[in-house]
This record gives C-alpha cells, structure tokens and sequence, in this order.
C-alpha cells in the first residue's frame, strides 16, 4: 500500500455521512472502515479519493451512466472504479465496476466492496506492486496493515498464497475469493472455449450473466459459441439480449479471447450486425419489436434515432426501455456541440422523477452541469 495519514475518526465519518446523502446509498461496512482507518489509500491497482472529493464529484463525467458511483482511479490506466447502483441493485450488495474513460464503457470487477478490495491485493501481488509476504521494516505500517486485514475479515491466504503466475490462475484466484466475480467467470469461460470444453464454459457464461445482468458482453459470449456452431435459432435470443443493453453496458471484443480471427469491435455492433445478417431467422415477436427497426433498418449508433426511440417508449409508459434509449443516445452525443445531451439530460431527469428514482435524478441535474469535453 502506498503511504497515508492517520485523520481523526470523526472529520471521517461526518464525511461518509455527506456521501451517503450525494449517493443517497447505504454505504457498505467495509468501505466505512477502509476510509476510517486509511486516508487517500492506493492499494494495487486502485487509488482512492478521499472522501471530501469523491463528496465533491470526483471521478464523475459528463456523459456518464448516472448509475456509476466513483470512488477511485485505475493507477497508469486512464479508467475509473466505483459502484454501480440501480434501484434493484441498492438492496443488496453493492458491485463494483470499472468505467473505461475514452469508450464510457462500464465493465463488471467484483460482487461488493469487500471482494474489490480481495480483488485489489490480488491484482497488486500479481503485478508486482505489492509483496506483502515480504518483511516490512517500518513496524508501523505493517501493524496497520494486518490491522486493517482483521477489521475488514479478509483472508489470511490473500498474502500468504504464491502471487498468481499467470492470467489463468489469476481469475481463479479472484473467483475463490469472490464467487459471484462475472469478470473472472468469463475469463474462465473464454478459456474452456478455447480448450473446446464448450459446456463447460456455457455453464460459466451463465453463472456469469445471473451475477451481472446488467452486463451486454456476457449474452454475447454465448452467442458467439452458438455462431460457430451455426445454429442461429439458438444465438440469436442472446444477440438480442445484447443490444436489449444500453450501449454503455457492453464493451469490445478484444476484451475477451475470442479467437485471432474474431473481429475487433465494439460487442453491441456485432451483435447488431449478426442479427441484420440473420433476420431470415429471427422470431415475428423480435422483428416487430420497435427497437429491431432502428438495429436492423436504421443505425443503432445514431443518437438520433436512439433519443426518439426513447420518447416513443416513455410516450407508452415503458420506462425501463425509454431509460436504455437516452442513456445509449447520451453515449453516443456527449461530445457533441449541440443541445442534444442537455435535452436527453433532461428527459432522463424527467423520467427518474416520474419513477421516484430521486437518487438517479440527483446523480443527472449534477453531471449536467459538469464541464463538457468537445470535439
């Protein structure tokens, strides 16, 4: 871990109280004492605001999904980590996703708090960053250090195992220590696709995708097995399930080892390209599905017709669809020099109250008014 600063425990907890109201979330145990007992930490490949700017917006971006609660910056990799947070999702634990900054994709880390922070010693071992198993010579820091290991309940084993030696024993390693780690799951998955073990790694895409729904890359890994085994009746419900996403919530192929000959692309843009190069095959119920047009016949990366999708859909009630259309088209214009995300800011804001959704509407009137970066 890097250095830090002992604070007083109350200037911390009126601050976790402050954040509590900007989030309008409970914040989980093993984030209060992490930030109780440590003060703008770095521990492997996350480094933590402190508390007062993560209270401040630190971390938030204009154009990003609203549902994305920062709290720390990936170290040398340009990307942001925090909680993503939706009103089914508040009622449990809450998982931790990363958020690629030049893409605004959003990817699946870890299950909770604590799991990242399992999550964090692990990566860090692994590259190097940090050797716990070494003796330490400044006394203190390590008494901090197995202090803060019994406060937070973390294994033992997470500094006592052999650091990971490669990819592959990397996401076992971090499934052991998180069970419900979607990220690991698909690792793994790829992985038993690639030794042909295919009912294997169907069965690890699918625990994948019931601990992340939210995620668009997870349907699409199990369409692809269905592509090459060309049997589009079976791949395209899950092509459809890709593009059901918002287009924040899938990220590209290279992310995934699909294969030399895989193509390089964003995940949603296959997926859509498949199902227009398969519509022969597709069911009447998906083809008179207002969203097939704009997939099949329009273009689904034209925040134009993504906003009026949504208008159409919030015009029926259908609120869950009409939030996916403003968000996808928000994605797609943030960088834009018109009025476009402002009024797609709005009509996101309009939705959220109509919905009661008051953390939602906070989290939008605030990245409204963030700067916005141009192209």
């Amino acid at each position: 871990m890097s250095n830090y600063e002992e604070r007083p425990t109350e200037y911390t907890n009126e601050g976790l109280r402050h954040l509590e109201a900007f989030w309008r979330v409970s914040l989980p145990e093993s984030f209060c004492i992490f930030y109780t007992r440590l003060q703008s930490p770095m521990l492997g490949p996350c480094e933590f605001y402190p508390i007062r700017m993560i209270v401040q917006g630190a971390g938030r971006v204009f154009g990003m999904v609203p549902q994305f609660l920062p709290f720390g910056r990936a170290i040398g990799d340009g990307g942001i980590y925090g909680f993503y947070v939706t009103p089914e999702i508040a009622l449990g634990n809450l998982p931790v996703a990363y958020l690629e900054e030049d893409d605004m994709y959003l990817r699946p880390v870890a299950s909770s708090f604590k799991s990242f922070l399992a999550h964090c010693i692990t990566v860090g071992r692994y590259e190097g960053e940090e050797d716990w198993t070494d003796d330490v010579d400044d006394w203190q820091e390590t008494e901090e250090r197995d202090a803060l290991m019994e406060a937070l309940s973390l294994p033992e084993t997470l500094v006592t195992l052999e650091p990971p030696r490669n990819n592959t024993e990397l996401n076992e390693r971090l499934l052991s220590f998180d069970p419900q780690d979607s990220a690991s799951l698909c690792y793994l998955g790829c992985r038993q696709r690639g030794l042909n073990h295919i009912e294997r790694a169907l069965d690890l895409f699918h625990r994948g995708s019931e601990v992340a729904p939210w995620f668009g890359d997870i349907p699409y890994l199990i369409a692809d097995i269905f592509r090459e085994r060309e049997q589009p009746e079976r791949a395209i419900p899950y092509y459809w399930s890709v593009v059901q996403h918002a287009l924040p919530l899938c990220t590209r192929t290279i992310n995934w080892n699909l294969g030399e000959d895989h193509p390089e692309a964003d995940i949603y843009e296959v997926a859509a390209d498949v199902l227009t190069q398969w519509e022969k095959h597709a069911p009447a119920e998906i083809r008179k599905h207002p969203l097939w047009r704009v997939i099949a016949h329009e273009d689904p990366y034209d925040p134009d017709a993504r906003e009026a999708l949504g208008d159409a859909f919030y015009a029926q009630n259908d609120f869950g669809s009409a939030e996916r259309e403003y968000l996808s088209a928000l994605s797609l214009c943030h960088t834009e020099r018109n009025h476009q995300p402002l009024r797609i800011y709005d009509a996101l804001a309009r939705l959220y109250e109509r919905r009661g959704y008051t953390r939602d509407l906070q989290l939008v009137n605030f990245d409204k008014q963030l700067p916005r970066t141009l192209l």
